[in-house]
């Protein structure tokens, strides 16, 4: 049964519902807007595309995780992992508070420098499940991390998006094949003006900025705000009363 909850959550709304909207965009407005028959018939592609929209939804999310792991190789690691790494530090001083945290945070001991040397593998892997251990913590307190939250839903947009980069194009060639119909049968005026004009613009969109640099800006935020809540989490633990 469709959790409807979870379809129309915010997250969902702004992670996976706004690409697919953007996905197919062109190709719904260039035929709304040329269809060449009376307003409330002019609907009638709208209501098509709402339903492509919420079919690309459910494929979107299935599509963001795949590219997600080609996205890891291509960074050397997610932001996150390359954050606890020494080979990748860029403050000695942060990684060293920021480990030491999450060891006593979950009483977990990450590798250490050499161990990290020796095999980077397995200390990635230990990174990762770390980080998941972080990650569940602060879901559990969202209200407190507004940020953490906010940065999440745009990394997922984003990398939503680039997983929808080929589709997008294709929809965009379609709302060509749709505006060349409209003018070889009809002439130039407003109405295809707008319709080309939104087609141009979505494209150079999809082409110069739908980027996987422009990803991987998201993740590196998110990162960052996902471990400056270790301040307030170990703050927090070291204050609460032991169990008796």
């Amino acid at each position: 049964m469709t959790d409807w909850s979870d379809k129309f959550s915010s997250y969902s709304l702004h992670a996976r519902m706004y690409p697919a909207i953007l996905t197919v965009l062109p190709v719904a407005i260039a035929v709304t807007v040329l269809w060449p028959q009376k307003p409330l018939e002019a609907l009638l592609p709208a209501g098509v595309s709402l339903g492509v929209v919420y079919f690309l939804i459910n494929v979107i999310r299935a599509r963001g995780q795949r590219l997600e792991k080609r996205l890891v190789v291509e960074w050397d690691g997610m932001p996150t992992t390359r954050l606890l790494r020494f080979r990748n530090t860029e403050n000695s001083t942060l990684l060293k508070r920021r480990r030491a945290q999450i060891e006593q945070l979950f009483a977990i001991s990450l590798p250490s420098r050499e161990k990290e040397r020796r095999n980077p593998t397995q200390a990635d892997e230990e990174y990762v499940a770390a980080t998941r251990l972080l990650i569940a913590r602060v879901r559990e307190r969202t209200s407190e991390f507004p940020r953490v939250y906010q940065e999440s839903t745009q990394y997922g947009f984003r990398r939503n998006l680039l997983a929808m980069k080929p589709v997008g194009i294709v929809m965009v060639a379609l709302s060509v094949g749709v505006e060349t119909i409209y003018f070889l049968l009809s002439s130039f005026n407003g109405r295809l003006i707008t319709s080309v004009s939104t087609s141009v613009v979505v494209l150079l969109a999809w082409l110069l900025a739908v980027r996987s640099d422009w990803v991987r800006q998201a993740g590196q935020a998110y990162a960052e705000r996902l471990f400056e809540t270790l301040e307030s989490l170990t703050l927090s633990q070291t204050s609460e009363p032991p169990s008796s």
